[in-house]
């Protein structure tokens, strides 16, 4: 894991922008599937292949999926499966060793509700990243 700054490189959350929206677009796409599977829509019964994977379960229950991996995953490993797979990771600004449970909660409360997400400050943090005291690290070496 390297720092929130890479001071040869000055790398920093800003470089992660597409790290960061590939891994929640492959986290969505794996709440999508489980909610296929399990919350199909009746609607949604006679289809097959891809739009079936990908449209046929509830959207409450994919948010609901979403919210609830995100907020165990990053509450006490620091990440979730999408972050993982692109490298990155959330850590908190005091350097404690966990995101925890309690701000895990609040940043995903916040990540729900899109728009603290996408407003980014000029260090490239999100207000939901400000408002709980997180911010991306890489855990790459590029």
């Amino acid at each position: 894991m390297t720092d929130e700054r890479d001071p040869e490189t000055e790398e920093g959350p800003k470089t992660y922008a597409g790290r960061r929206l590939s891994g929640i677009a492959l986290d969505w796409t794996l709440c999508l599937l489980i909610s296929s599977a399990f919350f199909a829509q009746p609607a949604y019964e006679n289809t097959s292949g891809l739009e079936r994977v990908l449209v046929a379960g509830s959207p409450t229950a994919t948010l609901a999926i979403w919210a609830v991996q995100h907020w165990i995953l990053v509450g006490t490993l620091g990440t979730t499966i999408g972050h993982r797979l692109v490298g990155v990771r959330v850590v908190r600004d005091d350097g404690a060793s966990m995101v925890g449970l309690i701000k895990s909660a609040g940043r995903t409360v916040l990540l729900g509700l899109v728009i603290p997400a996408v407003v980014w400050g000029p260090d490239g943090r999100g207000l939901h990243d400000r408002a709980v005291g997180t911010h991306i690290v890489s855990t790459r070496r590029d």
